[in-house]
């Protein structure tokens, strides 16, 4: 599988900088490598100013950059410079045409149970020891690997992956081109409980989940089923591993949820939402759009303003940076008063 300069620049929206198209010679390209180990045959990338210098050195048979990288490097690289509007979200895409998932097996696997009345596209694969329900619904092109369970009732679009081990609980709806990670579940019991004072009496979870299309779930992250209004994923969002999301939550579209993560329950998430790692969300609050939390904060209250959140309660970037400055000054002021004071001796 290779691309041509003409495939690269028709397919991918490149422009070549600084030379006429007729007269280059490069290409075809056969993958993708970093700049530093990338060769004649493949195609690099440049997102961050911090490589420019490997850029200059690098032997790749083209780098996608920027028109101002482009600009920096024109006359000093070895290799052809293609320009594009977003150069990592090329890489990217390019990425997906040259590496597909090897799945190694087609068609139903005969040691798979799938009843009777569950509707499956012809094109779907199958592996064994998978367990589709009375009533699901699994659609065209969709891999169900050994040991993913799809309950009753449930909905699995286009295109999608369950990697081995992988739970949807009945009743749940998963997009089109949705991605579960070995040990994703998707709709298992929401933490809801009510304390009597000599017993924690189950409250019955009987909403469902709702993952839009192209969500992706990391392995072993947990979206729990609501008690009784559904929990909801946008289209575009990613899971990382180990997330949590809890019971009745609703979170936008194009979010990023880092490694252990935790959402409570009936908390709203708006669109192109980032929480770093290790941050938790208490239950019932609501976070509007572009706003991004850094790692190991915690959100207490809603955050009404789009931004950057820092903390324990977390509050925006700017005033965490002021209180360190004031009490890094405070430390260094009593650190001093706290010295002994040299004696002036008589000459």
């Amino acid at each position: 599988m290779s691309l041509s300069l003409s495939d690269v620049c028709g397919r991918f929206g490149c422009e070549v900088f600084g030379q006429e198209k007729d007269s280059l010679k490069a290409g075809p390209f056969s993958g993708l490598s970093v700049l530093s180990a990338a060769t004649q045959s493949q195609l690099s990338f440049l997102s961050n100013e911090r490589y420019v210098e490997d850029a200059r050195a690098s032997h790749a048979g083209a780098i996608l950059c920027s028109q101002a990288h482009a600009e920096l490097l024109v006359g000093h690289a070895r290799s052809l410079l293609l320009v594009c509007k977003d150069p990592y979200a090329t890489f990217a895409r390019v990425s997906q045409y040259f590496f597909k998932p090897v799945i190694g097996f087609q068609g139903v696997s005969g040691q798979c149970f799938v009843d009777e009345t569950a509707r499956i596209d012809p094109s779907v694969t199958i592996f064994p020891f998978v367990y589709v329900g009375p009533g699901a619904v699994v659609g065209r092109g969709t891999v169900l690997y050994a040991g993913a369970f799809v309950g009753a009732g449930s909905s699995i679009g286009d295109d999608c992956i369950l990697y081995p081990n992988t739970v949807v609980r009945e009743g749940c709806r998963v997009g089109d081109r949705c991605i579960l990670n070995p040990g994703a579940v998707v709709g298992g019991d929401g933490f809801g409980f009510a304390p009597s004072g000599t017993e924690n009496i189950k409250i019955p979870q009987t909403g469902s989940v709702e993952l839009g299309s192209d969500v992706e779930l990391g392995s072993n992250a947990s979206v729990d089923r609501g008690a009784l209004q559904n929990t909801e994923i946008g289209a575009q969002t990613k899971l990382d591993s180990l997330v949590q999301v809890g019971h009745g939550a609703r979170i936008g579209k194009a979010c990023f949820l880092a490694a252990q993560t935790a959402i409570a329950g009936s908390t709203e998430i708006g669109n192109r939402v980032t929480l770093a790692g290790q941050v938790g969300v208490a239950g019932h609050l609501k976070i509007v759009d572009n706003v991004t939390v850094l790692a190991k904060s915690g959100v207490t209250r809603s955050l009404n303003e789009a931004g950057v959140y820092v903390g324990f309660p977390a509050r925006p970037n700017r005033d965490f940076l002021k209180r360190e400055a004031v009490f890094s000054q405070i430390v260094k002021e009593r650190q001093e008063n706290r010295r002994p004071k040299k004696e002036k001796t008589e000459p």
